[in-house]
């Protein structure tokens, strides 16, 4: 009973997750037919298109093409080349392969000529699977070495990026190679079957000599005949003459003599002509079973040329997914180090400018009495408790859409407001809760089993920072300026449980949460400056 009330629940969870999405379509559609701003119309008739690429292929080929021309228009190149990749994706569903390998060509381009890595990737490996659907196999080959030169080129231009790359390359270079011989053992397996070709054309041609020769002697046997043939018809033409000049009992035996020579000879002829049909028709058979010999020999060649060319197919199919799931755990790994804006820029550029940021919120998390901790904690179990603690944290910032910067000892640092993720400041504030309400949780934990707990002082300043990538070895993602230290100020001067923020963070936040204003507090090198304690949320 429970198994089928999981099973309607589901049931219903779908058939409401597709009315949703219907009703967003019908919406999308309504305000793009409502906006004036190409701008707009651009990003609606792209969202649209995203939501109807699995519904829909034809108005996801449609509204991509309107963005793709957009785009154009009001030059926004990376929305560009991503409809165009988007129009030839509704191509390829429809299997209108040709026209999808156009576009797909097209969006390679864009995406190569503007540094759009992965774009450049996908388009590539549509191309050469379009290649493979096609039976093309040239085609096939052709993008899966325009693929390895790619990520060659771009693997030696980020090769500062830690050992994950330098192992891609090395990849990349063992797959060139092994592509290479595939297409050696093509071009022998082709060079075999034209030598097998020539030499069952040679013996055909020796069969055809001696069926000649077999039809001469024949012809030069029926001449013989016919000149015996010619002989009796004069030896009767003789025997008329003689009968003129001989008795009449002598003419009864001349006749009678002559008919039994001319029936013998016409028997010799008769079984001659029989025995020459039956070694012409024998000579046609053989002739004829050569020829089906052939025939069968060629199929086979043929058969072994196209299971020789499937095979090829499919190891350099399996070699690209080799490549693309490398180039997906290196990217993963870049990914959990750098912001993604960050890491594209270093993948492109091979470094990263320092960017100025005018309104950041930091925030530091420090345990409390964590050196008393430690000497009560085996260090292994000390490290699996930060770990623990900090994984939960990570769970929780990414909940927000923030972006955690680095660990220090016992100290944790994110911040918000310097990427694309569009994290605010009650976002910040929601997560320092969320975190102090875990380790309240786990504090009961503890105390439950008579064990030691953390506590954690969480301290919040909003200002302008520099962030930015710096050295060339175990590189890291960091945060500079006065605001760091500031937030850091707020930690120290927090009491343990609760999130302390400044007045600049204060103001940004005010109506969402409930306060307590502590005043004027002195922190170190900053003298008094006004804090406030985070209570709880605002209930309307």
């Amino acid at each position: 009973m429970k198994r089928y009330s999981a099973f309607a629940l589901f049931i219903s969870v779908f058939l409401l997750t597709g009315v949703l999405q219907a009703q967003s379509v019908t919406e999308l559609k309504a305000r793009f037919k409502r906006s004036n701003s190409k701008t707009e119309r651009m990003n609606l008739s792209y969202q649209i298109a995203e939501k109807q690429l699995n519904s829909s292929p034809t108005e996801t080929t449609e509204y991509a093409s309107i963005a793709s021309e957009l785009a154009n228009e009001v030059g926004d190149k990376r929305r560009e080349a991503e409809a165009l990749y988007l129009s030839a994706e509704g191509l390829y569903r429809r299997r209108s392969y040709k026209e999808a390998a156009a576009r797909y060509n097209n969006s390679w381009q864009a995406a190569r000529n503007y540094g759009l890595y992965d774009l450049a990737l996908s388009s590539m490996d549509r191309l050469q699977d379009i290649g493979l659907k096609q039976n093309d196999l040239r085609e096939a080959l052709k993008w899966s070495q325009e693929t390895n030169n790619y990520l060659k080129g771009n693997t030696g231009r980020s090769s500062s990026s830690g050992d994950a790359l330098r192992r891609l390359e090395t990849k990349l270079t063992a797959l060139e190679t092994e592509n290479r011989l595939l297409k050696e053992q093509l071009a022998n397996a082709s060079g075999q079957s034209q030598n097998l070709a020539s030499t069952y054309e040679q013996q055909l041609q020796e069969v055809q000599s001696k069926t000649q020769q077999e039809l001469s002697k024949r012809e030069e046997t029926i001449t013989q005949i016919s000149q015996e043939k010619s002989k009796s018809d004069s030896l009767v033409k003789t025997k008329a003459r003689l009968l003129e000049t001989l008795t009449a009992a002598q003419m009864v035996d001349s006749i009678v003599r002559s008919e039994q020579k001319l029936q013998i000879e016409t028997q010799k002829t008769a079984l001659a002509e029989a025995k020459l049909a039956q070694q012409q028709s024998e000579a046609a058979r053989n002739v004829l079973l050569l020829l089906v010999g052939f025939v069968l020999i060629i199929a086979v060649l043929f058969f072994l040329r196209y299971r020789a060319k499937r095979r090829t197919a499919n190891d350099l199919s399996i070699k690209n997914k080799i490549i693309e799931e490398e180039q997906k755990k290196s990217d993963t790994l870049l990914l959990n180090i750098l912001p993604p804006a960050i890491a594209q820029e270093l993948k492109t550029k091979n470094k990263v400018a320092a960017q100025q940021y005018d309104q950041a919120t930091v925030m530091f998390v420090d345990f409390t009495g964590f050196t008393k901790i430690a000497e009560l904690l085996t260090p292994e179990s000390l490290v699996a408790e930060l770990d623990y603690c900090f994984t939960n944290f990570d769970h929780i910032i990414t909940k927000y859409k923030l972006e955690k910067i680095k660990t220090v000892g016992d100290a944790y640092i994110c911040a918000c407001g310097l990427s694309d993720k569009r994290a605010q400041v009650p976002d910040m504030i929601k997560a320092a809760l969320e975190i102090q309400d875990f380790l309240q949780f786990l504090k009961a934990q503890h105390l439950s089993q008579n064990m030691p707990y953390f506590e954690a002082r969480v301290g919040i300043h909003t200002g302008p920072v520099v962030a930015g990538v710096v050295g060339e070895k175990k590189f890291a993602y960091d945060i500079w300026g006065d605001t760091v230290n500031t937030a850091a100020r707020m930690e120290e001067t927090c009491e343990p449980g609760r999130v302390n923020v400044s007045e600049d963070t204060y103001w940004l936040a005010k109506y969402d949460f409930e306060w307590h204003s502590r005043g004027k507090i002195a922190a170190k090198n900053k003298g008094s400056m006004d804090m406030y304690y985070v209570t709880g949320l605002k209930n309307y």
